[in-house]
């Protein structure tokens, strides 16, 4: 069988302008198919197109919830040709049923086990109207139904179909080693979908498929460092441990970047992770910090993974020690901040930004986004907070999509605009970089931090300019 696999994007992405990074959704999913199935990518992000005249008997497409009108157009016009469409991807999770409307099956969870059953049942034209992995009620689904009630794990996984795409174009490749995030961030779907169980890959598996990639990669995990809540497990340090040991030992030694939790430095044997993590060559964190403030930090629910006791004990102090702490490790931290909770005000846009000033860490400040699937979304969908006249394509970040107390959605949209084009001034930019290098000594580092603040400001410049 012939099978076209989708990541679609829309007019214009904010993330094409940063350093290009290879998607690991649609190489993972060409993975997973068996042998006599001729697989072929498209990624829209960085200038595929879809080619409905082809004569692929089946699209597999990826839907991420800015992305769902787009992705819905592309199945649609698939099915209007006479192919099977399968839809999946984290936008799946909340609406099903509205993205079986475009489908001929819909996938909800994770595609380990539930590609190969839908590949066989399309060719023995027994397919499905839903696909479920994972621990989930599925009374509602109206239609018929195969339910793997157990997320997969993750051993003997075959290595990314990296080479479906041109290779030269990315500037990263990207891997996995964790699923899995019991932090319940209130505004943050992750934990509903991959559930609060952190899975590993296997060590040696990792190791092996990490020797095939190039100079730089970037690992998707929810956090490189492990998380707080799980730290007196041995087992967990123990995995971080020999990880980012046989990573050291590689020959090239690899740079990398991931995401990764501040709260690392304070638990037990945290600070050891996070240095073996940079003798691995990990050179930079997104770090989600979410707020500088107890209201926020409340709202949010970000106080667990930032490991405090209740929202009531956050100290921003903390905060600014153990991001000093990573720095000196030689490890570069771009701040993710979340502003739009119910006491920010006007000044809060630029109270962060003099934060991320006077810690040197690489801004990435913006409205808050109500995301399907999370606490916040359901929670203001249920006060009538959300702007339900708007489609999926303005939850990008580029659009307010929700009542806030105080502040209207012109302001804030006007705020978020103004803080962040002060904030990649080409002023701030050099000296984020200087104190980069100042911390790891390397030309390479150095101009991957450049590059990529630059490539932010093209992005957020381009962002502002459409809306305005």
């Amino acid at each position: 069988m012939k099978i076209t696999i989708i990541f679609p994007a829309r007019d214009f992405e904010v993330g094409k302008a940063m350093m290009p990074v290879m998607p690991l959704a649609p190489t993972l999913l060409a993975a997973l198919t068996p042998e006599g199935h001729e697989v072929s990518l498209v990624d829209m992000i960085y200038g595929d197109r879809v080619d409905y005249e082809s004569d692929c008997e089946l699209a597999a497409i990826t839907v991420r919830t800015p992305l769902a009108v787009a992705a819905y157009g592309i199945a649609d016009n698939f099915r209007a040709r006479g192919k099977t469409v399968i839809l999946g991807g984290p936008h799946i999770f909340a609406f099903p049923e509205e993205a079986k409307q475009h489908a001929s099956a819909v996938a909800i969870g994770e595609a380990e086990d539930l590609w190969t059953v839908i590949l066989k049942d399309v060719q023995a034209g027994q397919l499905k109207d839903y696909y479920v992995c994972g621990p989930y009620d599925t009374e509602s689904l109206n239609g018929s139904v195969y339910h793997q009630r157990q997320r997969p794990n993750l051993k003997n996984l075959p290595m990314m179909r990296r080479d479906l795409l041109p290779r030269d174009r990315y500037m990263m490749d990207s891997i996995f080693t964790t699923r899995g995030c019991p932090n319940h961030c209130r505004f943050c779907p992750v934990t509903p979908i991959f559930g609060p169980k952190i899975r590993h890959r296997p060590i040696n598996e990792v190791v092996e498929e990490v020797g095939t990639l190039r100079k730089h990669y970037f690992n998707v995990d929810d956090s490189v460092f492990g998380h707080p809540q799980l730290v007196d497990q041995p087992e967990e340090n123990k995995y971080y441990f020999d990880l980012y040991k046989q990573l050291a030992g590689l020959s090239p030694k690899r740079l990398w970047g991931g995401a990764g939790g501040l709260s690392a430095v304070n638990y037990k044997d945290g600070r050891k992770i996070i240095e073996l993590a940079a003798e691995s060559g990990l050179c930079s964190i997104a770090a989600g910090l979410e707020s500088i403030s107890v209201a926020g930090q409340k709202q949010s629910g970000a106080w667990r993974k930032l490991h405090f006791t209740s929202p009531d004990t956050f100290e921003i102090q903390n905060m600014k020690e153990n991001i000093r702490i990573i720095q000196e490790l030689g490890i570069e931290i771009m701040g993710f901040f979340v502003i739009g909770w119910d006491e920010d005000a006007p000044e809060t846009y630029w109270r962060t930004l003099e934060f991320c000033d006077e810690m040197k860490i690489i801004p990435f400040i913006l409205t808050l986004t109500p995301m399907p699937g999370s606490q916040i979304y359901d929670e203001y969908l249920k006060q009538g907070r959300i702007f339900t006249e708007l489609s999926w394509d303005h939850y990008g970040g580029d659009s307010i999509v929700f009542k806030h107390p105080t502040m209207d959605p012109e302001e804030m949209f006007e705020l978020n605009a103004q803080v962040l084009m002060q904030g990649y001034n080409m002023g701030r930019i050099l000296a984020r970089t200087f104190n980069t290098m100042k911390n790891r000594f390397s030309l390479s580092v150095g101009l991957n931090s450049f590059f990529t603040q630059l490539g932010m400001r093209k992005g957020f410049q381009e962002r502002y300019k459409r809306k305005s």
